[in-house]
C-alpha cells in the first residue's frame, strides 16, 4: 500500500503515488536549476510541464487511475536527463542523456499534420505538408498550382485543409511537425531557435517601419476613408442583391413574360420547368438558397469589418465559413446545371411526308392560335406575346421554320419534322414523337399552323417544329404575298434551296 498525492499539472489533475512525485518535483527542481541561465528558461519548462502532462494521460485508461513510480521513470527517461545543463556535467550524465534521448527518437519519430505558420506563404498548408513528408515545400506548391490550374480543384483543396489542419502553435507541435524527438534538449533547441527567429522578425519590422514611418502618417486617413467608401459600396451591394434574391427567389415574384391562365412565371417555376425531375429541383433550389445568402451576408460582413475596422477572430471565422458555405452551395448548382445540360446533349428528329400535289403553285395559309369571336369583328392582334405559352398540362411555342429545297420530280412534296433534345436518342424521340403541330394539304392549299405544343412533363428541351418544301423545278410557292421560285428569287444565294420563318403573328420572312 503507497500514499498518493493530487498534483495539477498545466491545468490537469493527477494521483501520482508519493515517491514518485518526489522523484518527478526532484527532476523539475534540477532542470530549473540547469536552466536557471537561459534566457527562454520559463518557456522551456511549460513546455516540458506540457509534455509530461500529456504523457501522464497517455499512461492512464479505465482500469488505472494512478501514475506509479514506474511510469515517471518512464517518462523522464523520455524526455532525458536535466544533468546535461549543469557545468559539472560528468561522462555519465552525458552518456545517460544519449541514451536517453535515442529512446525518445526511436519512440517519437511518427510525425504528425499541422500548418506550418512560421513558413507560411498563405495558411502553412503546404509548409505542413513538406514537413509532414520530409520534402521541399516548393514541390507541394508546385502540385498546388498544377491541380489549380489544370484540375481546377487546388483552391478547394487549399481551403478545406486550411479549416481541417490544425496549426502548430506550441514548441511540442513543432517537434511533431518536424518528426523531431520530444526531449528537454529538443524543446530548449526550439525554443531558442523560435526566439532568434522572432528577433530577426522584430529588427527586420522595425527596419521597415523606421524607413515607411513619414509616409505612413500622410496615407493612413487616406486607407480609412478608402475602406469606408469600399465597405459602404459592398453593404448597399449587399442589401440590394437581398431584396431582389427575398422579391423574385423567396416570394416568387412572377417576372418571366408567358401566355398563360395564371399569367407570368416565377423564376422557380422556370426552373421546375427546365430542371428534369424534383429531386434534382429539389437539390438545385437548396443550393441556390445556400449560395445566394452566403453571398448577401459575405458582402454585408465584409462591409461592415471595413467600415467599423473590426479585427477580431470572430469576423475572420465567419468570412471563411460564409465563403466555404457559398462555395458548397455553388458546387450544389454546378452539379444539377451539369445534368440538366446533359439533358440537351443528344438531338432526336422525327419526319413524315404530309402529302403531296401536281399544279404550278402551291399556298401556304397560315392559321393563328384560334380565340373566340363573333361576326362582327376580326381578331387581328394573336396574344402571342411572350417566351412560351402554357395551356393546361401542355407547353405552347409559337413560330416553325420552312425550308424550301428542289424537288426530284414534277411533284410538290410537304414533310413535317419534329425534334428535341435529351441525354438518350430514345429520350430525345420519344419527347419529339409528343410534340403536337396541326397542319394538312388539301388541294393546292397547305394548312399550316404557327404553333405547337408538348407536354409539360417533357419539360423544356429545344422542341422544334419544321417544315421541308420540295418545289419542281420552274413552279412556285406563294405564302403570305410572297412568292418563292427557287433558282429565280431565292435571298441567300443558294439556286436550289431557300428557307423561311413564320412568326407567331402570322408575319413571314425569309431566313438566312
Amino acid at each position: 500500500m503507497k500514499k498518493t498525492v493530487s498534483v495539477n499539472i498545466k491545468g490537469m489533475n493527477f494521483l501520482i503515488e508519493e515517491d514518485a512525485y518526489e522523484l518527478l518535483q526532484d527532476y523539475m527542481n534540477r532542470l530549473s536549476h540547469g536552466l536557471r541561465n537561459e534566457k527562454d528558461s520559463k518557456d522551456i519548462i511549460e513546455d516540458i510541464e506540457m509534455r509530461i502532462a500529456e504523457l501522464c494521460t497517455s499512461r492512464l485508461n479505465d482500469k488505472k487511475q494512478v501514475i506509479e513510480i514506474e511510469d515517471i521513470q518512464l517518462i523522464l527517461d523520455t524526455l532525458g536527463d536535466p544533468s546535461q545543463y549543469l557545468d559539472d556535467e560528468d561522462s555519465t550524465t552525458q552518456e545517460f542523456k544519449e541514451s536517453a534521448n535515442q529512446k525518445t527518437y526511436q519512440q517519437d519519430r511518427e510525425r504528425h499534420l499541422f500548418r506550418d505558420l512560421e513558413n507560411a506563404s498563405i495558411a502553412g498548408v503546404c509548409a505542413g505538408i513538406a514537413n509532414y513528408f520530409n520534402i521541399d515545400v516548393i514541390i507541394i506548391r508546385a502540385i498546388f498550382l498544377i491541380m489549380f490550374f489544370f484540375g481546377g480543384f487546388g483552391f478547394p483543396l487549399y481551403i478545406i485543409l486550411w479549416i481541417v489542419v490544425p496549426k502548430a502553435k506550441s514548441t511540442i507541435e513543432k517537434l511533431r511537425m518536424r518528426g523531431k524527438p520530444i526531449t528537454v534538449d529538443s524543446v530548449k533547441e526550439e525554443v531558442e531557435a523560435a526566439a532568434k527567429r522572432f528577433e530577426t522578425e522584430t529588427k527586420s519590422f522595425a527596419n521597415r517601419i523606421r524607413r515607411e514611418d513619414h509616409l505612413s502618417h500622410r496615407f493612413s486617413s487616406f486607407g480609412r476613408i478608402i475602406g469606408a467608401v469600399v465597405g459602404v459600396f459592398l453593404i448597399m451591394k449587399g442589401l440590394f442583391f437581398l431584396v431582389m434574391f427575398m422579391i423574385f427567389g423567396v416570394f416568387g415574384v412572377r417576372v418571366i413574360p408567358v401566355q398563360s391562365d395564371n399569367g407570368y412565371l416565377s423564376l422557380p417555376e422556370l426552373a421546375q420547368m427546365t430542371i428534369e425531375t424534383q429531386s434534382d429541383y429539389n437539390w438545385g433550389y437548396a443550393g441556390a438558397m445556400i449560395t445566394a445568402f452566403s453571398i448577401i451576408f459575405f458582402l454585408l460582413l465584409l462591409g461592415i469589418k471595413l467600415v467599423f475596422r473590426i479585427r477580431n477572430r470572430w469576423s475572420r471565422l465567419s468570412l471563411i465559413s460564409l465563403f466555404v458555405t457559398g462555395f458548397i452551395g455553388s458546387m450544389m448548382v454546378l452539379v444539377i446545371g451539369l445534368k440538366t445540360g446533359r439533358e440537351l446533349t443528344i438531338h432526336g428528329e422525327l419526319e413524315q411526308e404530309i402529302g403531296t400535289y401536281y399544279g404550278e403553285q402551291l399556298t401556304i395559309v397560315p392559321h393563328l392560335s384560334s380565340y373566340a369571336n363573333n361576326n362582327k369583328f376580326r381578331i387581328k392582334s394573336d396574344g402571342d406575346w411572350g417566351m412560351l405559352g402554357i395551356k393546361g398540362d401542355k407547353i405552347s411555342e409559337a413560330g416553325i421554320r420552312i425550308h424550301y429545297r428542289l424537288s426530284s420530280d414534277s411533284l410538290f412534296h410537304v414533310y413535317q419534322t419534329m425534334s428535341a433534345h435529351s441525354h438518350a436518342h430514345k429520350a430525345a424521340l420519344t419527347k419529339a414523337k409528343n410534340i403536337h403541330h396541326s397542319m394538312s394539304v388539301d388541294s393546292n392549299i397547305v394548312n399550316l399552323n404557327n404553333y405547337y405544343t408538348y407536354p409539360i412533363t417533357d419539360k423544356m428541351r429545344i422542341q422544334e417544329v419544321e417544315i421541308y418544301i420540295e418545289i419542281p423545278t420552274g413552279k412556285t410557292v406563294k405564302i403570305n404575298n410572297e412568292t418563292i421560285r427557287l433558282g429565280e428569287n431565292t435571298y441567300n444565294d443558294k439556286e436550289f434551296e431557300e428557307k423561311g420563318h413564320l412568326y407567331g403573328d402570322g408575319t413571314y420572312s425569309h431566313w438566312d
